[in-house]
């Protein structure tokens, strides 16, 4: 086997792969050869995501339906498809922004339940169960928020850092197991989260294009684009602990000031930066 075909036939569960970010690695996965499983929250979300696949990346990709604020049956699910090579985790259920003194600490308590009790839901079950082979990974999801903390996302950047400080002693946990674990940050992407929040397609091309005039890159990011830090994680065997940062942060607040009142007060919630959910 060659280097180039390191990834032919591993198999590598998605969490939150039906859009978004995880999407764009299920893709760039399937271009290298491997199988593919994604868990989203509903069958229609996995339907829609295993048939566009299926269509434009080709190869062996199937979908499972997994709620992972339900841990005895989400560690099952995962029981179910070992032993796996290796298992990414993208989903978010809602970013967190806003004044802290107007905070509704019981929805955002509801929030982390997704991205960061989910990430150890998964970790957890790794941990106690053979999940994953000797030599796999687990490869985690953060955000901007927990390098550049700032007004309006204090509870954000909590639950980002979080999971780096996480990342780094989750690496020390599972190396009796021969299991790697990485995070990847992602900056500025272009996911359904803008329409989500109730924007057309006119305002979020024109956040875009005024963001994408800030980045030295000069585009705002597609999941695509983010996928090929996730290929990293997984191909690279020396990298455990490790915080793979993909984006411009440094240009955040400037484009944070720029979109400032923007699709009635939308921007200012997500600014720092966009996630998927799956």
């Amino acid at each position: 086997m060659t280097r180039a075909d390191k990834l032919a036939g591993k198999k590598i569960a998605v969490i939150g792969g039906s859009s978004g970010i995880g999407y764009g690695a299920a893709e760039i996965l399937l271009s290298a050869g491997a199988h593919i499983t994604i868990i989203s929250s509903t069958q229609e979300k996995v339907d829609r995501a295993v048939s566009q696949l299926s269509s434009t990346a080709g190869g062996n990709v199937q979908g499972r339906v997994g709620n992972v604020r339900d841990e005895a049956a989400f560690t099952e699910l995962l029981l179910s498809l070992a032993p796996l090579d290796h298992v990414i985790f993208s989903s978010v259920d809602k970013i967190i922004r806003g004044s802290l003194a107007e905070a509704n600490l019981s929805d955002a308590a509801g929030l982390f339940g997704v991205k960061f009790w989910g990430s150890f839901v998964v970790a957890k079950a790794i941990a106690k169960h053979d999940i994953i082979l000797p030599g796999g990974s687990l490869t985690l999801t953060s955000g901007a928020a927990a390098l550049r903390p700032k007004k309006g996302a204090t509870i954000g950047g909590a639950l980002n850092g979080g999971l780096i400080t996480a990342t780094i002693s989750l690496a020390d946990e599972l190396s009796g197991k021969r299991i790697r674990v990485n995070t990847v940050v992602p900056g500025l992407v272009k996911t359904p989260l803008l329409g989500k929040l109730g924007n057309s397609e006119e305002q979020q091309r024109e956040i875009y294009e005024q963001a994408a005039g800030r980045l030295s890159v000069g585009f705002v990011a597609s999941p695509e684009d983010v996928a090929e830090a996730y290929l990293y994680a997984v191909r690279a065997d020396y990298a455990n602990g490790s915080t793979i940062v993909i984006g411009e942060f440094h240009y955040l607040l400037s484009w944070f000031e720029m979109t400032e009142g923007i699709s009635n007060g939308f921007v200012i919630q997500m600014a720092v930066v966009l996630f998927d959910w799956g």
